[in-house]
């Protein structure tokens, strides 16, 4: 799915050291006496139901009170225990048995059970409910993807039975066993996902939908719990007394909504907020002011776009062209001009900060004389080609990018690029049905860090597929990586795939997006992750204010 909401890559840490007196007594940092966290998220969550939440101003506050089975570690690097203490998978990756914390407890003091997390993760693959994650789970699940298909309406009576037959099982209070259907490396990325944490049946059952409007309701198991509502003004968490991990330093944490940059800044300088994101219309402002701009923390999020080539008919089934004209985009000077500095130059299709990320493939990269050198090789002149761009009209970033492109396009290979603006109900139909032969902008936004969810989108039974290229080559070895379980070979898998991909150019890339985000100098113990909502989201607990 493209959005231009999504996180990050790299770790970037603000680190605290703690200090030693002369007797060789090691003492942590002072604390101010008012450990509160002024957070701003960009609009009022619709949901904090697990099952409901889609949008990073909504994951954000969800990740600090309820706690998934395992979570990433802020490099991607893996995951590690968290609401389950180990777990263990078979030798044929089919399996998983989690071992669940015997101290891990709800904000009430009520244990956590293996059957709340049988329960949450029944309900994200119910048809009844429609999940934003449902094919997620029930693609990974032993029978969730045939029940999930069942209509709500015509199989109301059979979908309960139905879900007790999915590979989710409590063995005890404390043993969670998930059998997939099928081998899957990147399962425990699922896992990990923060609509994946534990719900009470008890709780649903007796408050039904309204469960996880109102803080007396909203059952928590996280290292916070939700306190206070105030709609579209802010929601506040408190420690949850009863988690089973280090005490947090913080007290509070207050996500305010705050959905003008311009408004947020003004409140950051005046101290109301802690931790913002910076938009691009404060980009230039906010990176060339002294103070400011040494209270940026940048992180490259999982997402990446691109401009896609109708492939399958003249000129451009050509090859040669496509290439030329990805090596024709200058995209140092596209992230200044159309992302304000707040992107970084794609010429490959997995993301920097993810696993998989091969910079070596420089098919794409920039190079007016090996632009000019393919399409020579192309057989085509630039006075001879005249090729349309569409895009849609309602978009400023499709206007910007669109002008962009044909610019670049004009001065590097002298070729005269026809820009079509149409009406985004237009666009979609023109695309569907194959009728364009550039358009764009269009990209990918990582559901989880793993390769197994990004290559999906060229395969040639895919919807997603735009530019209608088909490689056989390029989906056998898609489809063999995505269960292998050897993980030096899948890597090979999904290189070679990659490097198909970025051969054969039915794309060119252009850009990976990059948030900004302004932390105060007095927040402590803030590390950011590819895919945390805000620097310090993945680990809240370890963060701390100082004296100020």
């Amino acid at each position: 799915m493209v959005t231009l909401n999504r996180r990050l890559a790299g770790a970037f840490a603000l680190v605290i050291a703690a200090s030693a007196c002369n007797t060789g007594v090691t003492v942590g940092p002072k604390l101010a006496s008012n450990q509160v966290l002024h957070v701003q998220i960009e609009d009022q969550p619709a949901s904090l139901d697990p099952g409901q939440t889609q949008y990073t101003f909504e994951t954000a506050v969800l990740r600090a009170v309820s706690e998934p089975l395992v979570k990433p570690m802020p490099d991607l690097s893996g995951v590690v225990p968290a609401a389950a203490q180990s777990y263990e998978v078979n030798s044929a990756g089919t399996a998983y048995v989690f071992h669940l914390r015997p101290t891990a407890k709800y904000w009430d003091g009520t244990p956590v059970k293996a059957e709340d997390f049988v329960f949450a993760w029944q309900r994200l693959i119910d048809p009844r409910l429609a999940a934003p994650d449902e094919s997620l789970f029930a693609d990974a699940v032993l029978n969730g993807e045939r029940v999930s298909l069942m209509d709500p309406q015509r199989d109301k009576a059979n979908i309960d039975p139905a879900l007790a037959t999915i590979g989710l099982k409590a063995v005890d209070d404390l043993t969670f066993q998930v059998q997939l259907a099928h081998p899957d490396p990147a399962f425990l990325w699922l896992a990990s996902l923060p609509a994946a944490g534990p719900i009470r049946k008890d709780v649903v059952s007796q408050n039904g939908d309204k469960w996880a409007t109102a803080p007396e309701t909203y059952l928590t198991n996280g290292p916070f719990k939700v306190t206070e509502m105030s709609k579209n003004n802010y929601i506040r968490v408190e420690r949850n007394p009863y988690y089973w991990g280090p005490k947090a330093a913080l007290e509070q944490i207050r996500f305010d909504i705050v959905n003008d940059g311009a408004t947020g800044l003004n409140r950051y300088k005046g101290g109301d907020l802690d931790v913002m994101a910076v938009q691009p219309a404060q980009a230039p402002a906010v990176g060339s002011d002294s103070t400011l701009s040494h209270q940026l923390v940048k992180t490259p999020n999982l997402t990446v776009f691109w401009i896609v080539f109708r492939v399958n008919s003249p000129p451009l089934d050509n090859v040669r062209l496509r290439q030329a004209i990805a090596q024709a985009i200058d995209r140092n000077a596209f992230v200044d001009q159309v992302f304000a500095g707040e992107a970084t130059p794609a010429t490959t299709f997995i993301p920097r900060g993810m696993h998989g990320y091969s910079p070596s493939l420089g098919t794409q990269r920039f190079d007016v004389a090996q632009a000019r050198a393919s399409l020579a090789a192309s057989g085509l002149s630039g006075k001879q080609l005249s090729l349309t761009y569409s895009y849609d009209q309602t978009s400023d970033f499709a206007k910007a990018t669109a002008k962009f492109v044909h610019d670049q396009l004009k001065t590097n290979l002298g070729i005269e690029l026809n820009l079509q603006a149409l009406d985004p109900n237009t666009l979609g139909s023109r695309i569907d049905q194959g009728q364009f032969q550039i358009t764009g902008p269009r990209g990918w936004t990582a559901d989880y860090p793993d390769p197994a969810d990004w290559y999906d989108v060229f395969l040639t039974s895919s919807s997603n597929d735009l530019s209608f290229w088909q490689s056989q080559q390029y989906d056998n070895f898609v489809s063999v990586a995505r269960t292998d379980v050897q993980p030096s070979r899948r890597d090979q898998e999904y290189l070679q795939a990659q490097t198909m991909l970025v051969d054969d150019a039915p794309v060119a890339f252009l850009a990976q997006t990059v948030s900004w985000y302004l932390v105060q100098p007095y927040v402590r113990g803030v590390v950011s992750s590819p895919v945390d909502e805000w620097p310090g989201a993945l680990q809240p607990g370890a963060i701390s204010i100082s004296p100020h």
